[in-house]
């Protein structure tokens, strides 16, 4: 993941209950396909869930915790490929707790419970997973965050 000066970074972030999960990848790896379906999954769950920002997010640690904030042009817009900007349920930041980061299937990491990612001094839970994945990608993030909360 590369961070831009000022703590900024390409990447999508959302909340799903409590929880701030930070997308980074390639562009067309699918972060707002992955955002969209774990709003919805979680509205179908009856919990919780609004989008970040999409596309660029900007990053800060604030007492030992990382906070992404969304650039005011950007507030409240998801990009859907070949349809533009869509207006969805949004916060302007949230705390991180987890960094799903899409990559080439050969670079995913299968069993990650100790990878962490270091974003503005703060250390991360991280989440190597193929790219174009949504539906694997959403199961992880579901496994990693909120298995025990979502069981009936």
């Amino acid at each position: 993941m590369v961070v831009e000066s000022g703590g900024g970074v390409h990447a999508t972030a959302v909340l799903v209950g409590d929880r701030g999960i930070l997308i980074s990848g390639p562009s067309g790896s699918g972060k707002s396909s992955i955002a969209s379906e774990l709003m919805q999954r979680a509205a179908g769950r009856g919990a919780f869930a609004a989008l970040i920002s999409d596309d660029q997010c900007l990053l800060q640690a604030t007492s030992g915790r990382l906070i992404c904030a969304t650039p005011s042009s950007l507030q409240g817009g998801l990009e859907v490929w070949g349809s533009g900007l869509h207006a969805v349920d949004h916060e302007p930041s949230g705390v991180i707790h987890l960094v799903v980061e899409l990559t080439k299937p050969e670079h995913a990491i299968r069993f990650a419970d100790d990878a962490m990612i270091l974003l503005e001094g703060v250390a991360i839970p991280l989440l190597a997973l193929p790219k174009r994945e949504v539906e694997a990608a959403c199961r992880a993030v579901e496994a990693r965050l909120f298995q025990a909360l979502w069981k009936k």
